[in-house]
């Protein structure tokens, strides 16, 4: 996989402010982009986890805890999904 390196300056006094060290605020920050993409669904969930840089589903329970909507069904495509499904059963 190609990869990129983005990098940007930091005041030490911000580093200070929030307590902690470059690698947890980089991490933080890969986290707070992420979410911020997929809520704005410019990134899909597994995109969001993978620029995360962690799991798929630690990443769902970030969103959830974060009262964030996994996934954003209206009444229509719900309905269609559930008559799908229906069908599947009545054909077993």
């Amino acid at each position: 996989m190609n990869t990129e390196t983005v990098s940007f300056e930091i005041p030490q006094t911000i580093l200070a402010s929030l307590k902690v060290g470059t690698v947890e605020l980089a991490s933080n920050i890969r986290l707070l982009a992420a979410i911020a993409y997929f809520r704005d669904r410019k990134l899909s969930l597994g995109k969001a986890a993978e620029f995360a840089g962690i799991g798929r589903l630690d990443f769902m329970d970030i969103l959830s805890n974060q009262g964030i909507v996994l996934f954003d069904y209206d009444e229509s495509m719900l309905a269609s999904e559930l008559d799908g499904i229906d069908q599947l059963n009545s054909i077993r």
